[in-house]
């Protein structure tokens, strides 16, 4: 089994407060296309707008105020009949009142005296503030080089890490004091609002028919795939071709917790065609520059709660990965449904796989 690679976390995003709506593929100074998933998904969901000039500003830094005004709109907090806070430098009548007394309501910000609505929010600040709003769980071992016990956040920003929302910088620091640019907060909190740990695998009490189109010799043909046995490591589903009772090569899938991979058995080899770490969240999880054996390819989760038709079927919550060969053009999208596993497949917008039925195993 091949080890899981390293995925890449630190993806330039941007947030702006309260300007005018534009779509993340119109801003100026956003020419990385591996910002537009986390981007298109904040602006879709109305959390964060562009400017009217077409500027995301994403190296700005951003305020305890504007921190509270994104999350509120992204936890959907309650603005109508909240207990005031009662902070000195936040009266009634500050533009940002409801927002910031919804967030210290929600445990999100802490009680005081004060709550200094224009001081500049920390990396360390921002991990805290993420972790209590969305209740995230699980901390990875010692990450980061600069990140100790007597870190402010040291527990949350290890949580973070653990859902893979962070991976922090190439000398691997995390630089918990840096003010948090627009750019580092949006990407975290896009991640964090569509983490999701789906069950990818094929289910072995069902037969699985799927419509396959053969790249090779442009023939359709009809696929049975049913659950043999374990192998120690791999779950082993016979291929059939029911067109021709041909029988394909075995599909070995790999799962557990963390891990997802799926193969193909040929020749007394196995080559895994897609290796994944969970949880996921949306945005690219493996860069074309990542070392390993997919060094050239990557791996972007378009949405974790899509709609996908397949065969007669229309499903919800889908999980759409879309992994791109920097080498060849190539574009492989996999549509996946927790619970079920793969139910489309496409090469470059052409459907080689898609699933028919599932039928009870006897």
């Amino acid at each position: 089994m091949k080890k899981p690679l390293k995925l890449v976390f630190l993806i330039l995003m941007t947030v702006a407060i309260l300007p005018k709506e534009a779509q993340a593929a119109n801003f100026i100074d956003l020419a990385d296309e591996t910002l537009s998933t986390e981007i298109d998904y904040l602006v879709e969901q109305d959390i964060m707008k562009g400017y009217s000039n077409k500027l995301f500003k994403p190296n700005e830094n951003v305020t305890k105020a504007q921190v509270a005004v994104i999350l509120t709109r992204a936890v959907g907090l309650n603005t109508i009949n909240i207990e005031n806070p009662k902070f000195q430098d936040v009266t009634t009548t500050y533009k940002y009142y409801k927002e910031i007394a919804a967030v210290q309501n929600a445990g999100i910000f802490e009680e005081g005296h004060i709550f200094n609505p224009d001081a500049i929010m920390t990396r360390g600040q921002m991990a805290i503030v993420l972790q209590r709003a969305f209740q995230l769980k699980g901390s990875a071992p010692d990450y980061f080089t600069d990140v100790t016990e007597q870190t402010p956040g040291y527990k949350e920003i290890l949580t973070l890490a653990y859902n893979h929302l962070v991976r922090g910088y190439e000398d691997g620091t995390f630089k918990p004091d840096e003010p948090v640019t627009r750019a580092h907060f949006s990407a975290f909190l896009a991640r964090a609002m569509t983490l999701s740990k789906p069950d990818l695998l094929k289910d072995p009490t069902f037969i699985y028919t799927y419509a396959y189109y053969s790249l090779n010799d442009h023939q359709r043909y009809t696929l049975n795939y049913q659950y043999d046995h374990h192998d120690g490591k791999n779950d082993v589903w016979v291929v059939e071709n029911l067109s021709t009772e041909q029988t394909f090569p075995n599909e070995l899938i790999y799962g557990d917790d963390r891990i997802y991979g799926q193969a193909i058995a040929r020749d007394g080899n196995t080559h895994y065609d897609l290796y994944l770490e969970l949880p996921l969240r949306i945005g690219v999880i493996l860069h074309e520059d990542d070392a390993g054996v997919t060094s050239g390819v990557r791996v972007t989760v378009k949405t974790t709660n899509g709609i996908v038709q397949a065969g007669e079927v229309q499903y919800s919550g889908v999980v759409i990965l879309e992994e791109k060969s920097i080498i060849n053009g190539t574009v492989k999208t996999y549509c996946f449904v927790d619970g079920i596993g793969l139910v489309k497949e496409l090469h470059n917008d052409i459907v080689v796989f898609e699933l028919l039925n599932r039928t009870m195993k006897k």
